[in-house]
């Protein structure tokens, strides 16, 4: 199939969307083929999180079925994502996957309006906020991490570097600040594990300090060990100057983000340099070609600038294109027996390793061997395969960990 390539549009510049995304699906329909024609919110185009999953759509996704994906700008409220919506219904999309979803009850009655299917690509939604809406006929449902996953990536991270013997640490805390669930439940397990494991003392519930709006330093009973909570994003955020400060206070062995780590590895080669000695850096992220590039690097001791990953992959997003696509094309049966909403979990991969590292991030990239490929999802959707089920759906999807996409590629 020819690569189609498709502009990325914003929601404040409606009618240059509308232009530019109807010239190309005109061009998309000129070999004859009858294309599904899907839009896609994304909260940044520029996140390197984002852009991976962006890609695997649009460069691996989109090469292997009968697809067009239009994606929106940055969608930052739902006032926006309901106004890219619309746009897309406009030039012809019959389902929306979202990586944002700030107000479902809100945005599914937009998506009924349009007689639009909806599905959450890869995050979480509060049990109280899908209970609203799970009895939507619009509302496909979500995939993403289980909550209690997410903690667990704290825990372990903590586990890590206590391991490898640091004392004192830096914890880029993010979004905690400012009410992002995910970057405060990270670090609370930090702490927490910190506490229970070294005897940090905590001068408050761990939730309370994640959610810090300032520096705040913490000490092991016995004084050995020393913990410095940096709030705020580092981009479009005070998380740069705040680190700027905990450095100037005294060295580090150890730094630990609830998020990435790659656009603020300057800063930290600064510190190595000025310290004189290694500052180990963990971050809970994505495997995302930014990582990828700075780990085949080395900082000025020799050692990769990132020792530490956990998170995501990009095609992680493929099972809820699956779930649109059986939708869209009449089987919604496929992904739910009663035809209700359903959540789907996928945990995380760890890389302890530049070698690692890349070696995992090859199978989250790669053509003919990939995570989750064109034939894997295939398999789960009625389309393609008249035996898919929601059981064979829901065993794909949670069959995320490196073992099982390697024991995929084996047998595929």
């Amino acid at each position: 199939m020819r690569k189609r390539r498709f502009a990325v549009f914003g929601i404040m510049l409606c009618f240059l969307l509308l232009f530019c995304v109807g010239a190309q699906a005109e061009e998309a329909s000129e070999d004859g083929t009858e294309t599904m024609k899907i839009g896609v919110v994304v909260y940044d185009p520029d996140s390197s999180e984002m852009s991976m999953f962006s890609n695997y759509y649009r460069d691996y996704i989109q090469e292997g079925f009968p697809v067009q994906f239009f994606f929106s700008g940055a969608v930052a409220t739902a006032e926006e994502e309901n106004q890219f919506i619309e746009a897309a219904k406009e030039q012809g999309a019959e389902g929306i996957i979202s990586f944002c979803g700030y107000d479902l009850e809100s945005t599914l009655a937009v998506c009924a309006e349009n007689e639009l299917y909806y599905v959450l690509g890869s995050g979480i939604v509060a049990d109280e906020a899908f209970d609203a809406v799970k009895d939507n006929p619009w509302f496909l449902g979500s995939v993403g991490p289980d909550p209690a996953d997410v903690y667990q990536t704290g825990v372990n991270m903590a586990e890590y570097f206590l391991e490898k013997g640091a004392k004192s640490y830096v914890i880029m805390t993010g979004g905690a600040s400012r009410g992002n669930a995910t970057h405060a439940s990270r670090v609370e397990a930090m702490l927490e594990t910190f506490s229970e494991q070294a005897g940090l003392v905590l001068d408050g519930e761990a939730s309370e300090l994640a959610a810090a709006e300032v520096n705040t330093t913490l000490t092991s009973a016995d004084g050995s060990m020393t913990v410095t909570l940096v709030p705020d994003y580092t981009e479009n955020g005070a998380g740069l100057q705040n680190l700027e400060e905990a450095f100037a206070a005294g060295n580090c062995d150890a730094l630990m983000s609830a998020f990435h780590a790659s656009t603020y590895l300057d800063k930290i080669a600064e510190k190595e340099a000025a310290q004189g000695s290694n500052i180990m850096v963990g971050a809970i992220d994505s495997f995302t070609e930014e990582n990828f590039e700075a780990i085949k690097t080395k900082d000025s001791f020799g050692n990769p600038p990132i020792d530490y990953v956990e998170g995501k992959y990009a095609s992680m997003a493929g099972p809820a294109f699956a779930m649109l696509y059986n939708a869209v094309s009449g089987y919604p049966e496929a992904n739910s027996e009663d035809g209700g909403a359903i959540r789907l979990y996928q945990g995380f991969w760890v890389a302890k390793s530049r070698e690692e590292y890349i070696e995992l991030y090859g199978y989250t990239t790669g053509i003919y061997e990939n995570a989750y490929s064109c034939e894997d999802l295939m398999q789960v959707i009625r389309v393609f395969n008249e035996e898919a089920s929601p059981q064979a759906l829901k065993e794909l999807t949670e069959a995320y960990t490196v073992e099982d996409v390697k024991a995929r590629i084996v047998n595929g």
